[in-house]
């Protein structure tokens, strides 16, 4: 089977070479750019430099997601917006939430948003084989470094497949790049479950075998990263033992650490010891990628309350398009000595600080509180929500003016944080409670939260929503648990808010076969005539 989308027409081939070749990822030292004298194909997978060049245009690639400002930043946003944790309150990303986008084959949300992480995975998995055939083909070059190149192209084209696999469900693997020989096949079905497993387990044990913990260049894929994912997709295969295994060795190999405090862990560039793998930025830098507005969506617009302005200790620039909701808000509030709250990864309140237009009563510092959270009165609670409710942090760059909506911040993937969580339900489901409880005790000792005296599935859950909320990661545990049909029927959005949206309340329109995402209906023209589709969008 051969990759059939809009990017492998013929014309594809020759401009993503160009493309490959003079793009590059997010670091100075990753992206000091050469220009090359020949950006042909043969160049780029045939001779050491050429796939060094392509392989730092896996990264670019990679990146190209999260700066996407169309439908207003939202697409990096979908799956946050589609999880039990968030509340949509306008704008674009709120539709996704509110399941009038990206539910059904028709609506916009698909074509233009469901349609790009389709799109732009596979982008990923065609020039990831393009570099390792070219690779594994070459023999006049160091092995160090041949090796060091696949390893890398195998874990982005193992995260490109997973991250199809979670979403849509029924894919197509291939390990064959595009060629004018090969570009208008077409797939004629879905691969199998241990099909798609088996090049998962390939890829990444080979990654770990070949890539070392340090990296010289940091945002690129280095064993501790390879070692967790390869535990995520052993608990995708419910493969605990393996799960515990490849974190032990994370967590064991004293490479990594905790960073000191929640503080820390979103703290400037994100070049420290929790930090596993991130998606680099880097503002007026070839290669350094467009802006994002992530931390744009998930902030309030506090600054329209009368006696406030935008502010670095108030989280920048907000729209208030989605936020946490009451479920969320709630987890966090459990222990009130849990400083995840203070703005550190989430801001719970936003202070006066404009005299010259302080309400009566308030003074300089005071917290917002002129908004109830009404569970009747629409105009009450919008406002509410749009201006005081609790936002995201995660992805503010307190490097900017506070009135820049555009943020060059990096943004984390993958931390040690979840590696201990995943340590912890991988150590419980193998009946080692007690080593699970330490572990998942070591995430919430560092949030200043008592620690759990017991364990189980809902514990382990409840602690990787408050400490991974909003990373991109939630919808894919409870799909992987069985819970998310479930979670989101109890939790998702609000129950005013719920009510408030014309199109009708998200949880009468749900249905349990949404936990996989439709595959656009301008994908499926591309494939074979009996190409299946997920059930429940034919």
């Amino acid at each position: 089977m051969k990759n059939t989308n809009s990017y492998i027409l013929l014309k594809r081939l020759f401009t993503l070479v160009i493309a490959v070749a003079l793009s590059s990822s997010c670091d100075d030292d990753l992206l000091e750019d050469k220009l090359l004298s020949d950006t042909s194909v043969d160049f780029l997978y045939s001779t050491p430099e050429g796939l060094e060049s392509a392989v730092v245009g896996l990264y670019t690639l990679n990146r190209e997601i999260y700066q996407d400002l169309s439908l207003n930043g939202t697409i990096p946003l979908i799956p946050q917006a589609k999880s039990d944790l968030g509340v949509g309150i306008t704008g674009e990303v709120s539709l996704y939430s509110r399941l009038l986008w990206g539910a059904s084959l028709g609506d916009y949300g698909t074509t233009a948003g469901i349609s790009a992480y389709w799109v732009r995975n596979y982008k990923v998995v065609d020039r990831a084989n393009a570099i390792i055939k070219g690779a594994e083909e070459l023999d006049d070059i160091d092995i160090s470094l041949k090796n060091q190149i696949l390893a890398e192209a195998k874990c982005m084209r193992a995260q490109a497949y997973f991250t199809l696999y979670r979403l849509f469900n029924n894919i197509y693997i291939t390990t064959e790049p595009t060629t004018p020989e090969n570009a208008f096949d077409v797939p004629q079905d879905k691969s199998s479950v241990d099909e798609i497993f088996a090049l998962l387990r390939s890829d990444l044990d080979f990654a770990i075998e070949n890539l070392d913990y340090f990296t010289e260049q940091f945002g690129r894929w280095n064993q501790g990263a390879a070692r967790h994912l390869r535990a995520k997709v052993a608990m995708w295969e419910n493969d605990w033992s393996e799960a515990a295994d490849q974190t032990e060795a994370v967590l064991n190999s004293g490479n990594y650490s905790l960073a000191p405090t929640t503080k820390d862990v979103f703290a400037g560039e994100l070049d420290h010891v929790e930090t596993l793998f991130a998606i680099n930025f880097e503002k007026e830098t070839i290669g350094g990628g467009g802006p994002h507005i992530m931390n744009w969506n998930m902030v309030a617009s506090y600054a329209d309350a009368p006696g406030l302005i935008q502010s670095v200790e108030n989280g920048g620039s907000g729209a208030g398009f989605i936020s946490l909701n009451s479920y969320m808000i709630d987890l966090l509030n459990e222990d009130p000595n849990d400083d995840r709250k203070n703005n550190t990864y989430y801001i719970f309140n936003y202070a006066y600080n404009d005299e010259s237009a302080l309400p009566e009563g308030k003074e300089l510092g005071d917290p917002l509180d002129l908004y109830e959270n009404s569970e009747t009165d629409q105009n009450e609670f919008m406002l509410y929500y749009r201006r005081q409710n609790p936002g995201v942090l995660k992805f503010f760059d307190e490097t900017v003016e506070p009135t820049d909506r555009n943020h060059y911040k990096n943004i984390m993937v993958y931390r040690l944080a979840e590696t201990y969580l995943i340590a912890a339900e991988a150590q419980m489901m193998l009946g080692n409670n007690a080593k699970a409880l330490d572990y998942l005790n070591t995430v919430r000792t560092r949030a200043n939260a008592a620690p759990a005296s017991s364990i189980d599935l809902q514990t382990v859950l409840d602690e990787r929503a408050r400490e991974l909320g909003f990373e991109g990661q939630r919808w894919y545990t409870l799909k992987r648990t069985g819970k998310l049909y479930e979670f989101l029927l109890d939790h998702m959005n609000n129950d005013n808010m719920n009510e408030s949206y014309p199109e009708g309340n998200p949880k009468t329109i749900l249905r349990e076969y949404m936990q996989n995402w439709p595959i656009p209906q301008e994908q499926m023209d591309l494939l074979g005539p009996n190409y299946p589709q997920n059930d429940g969008y034919n």
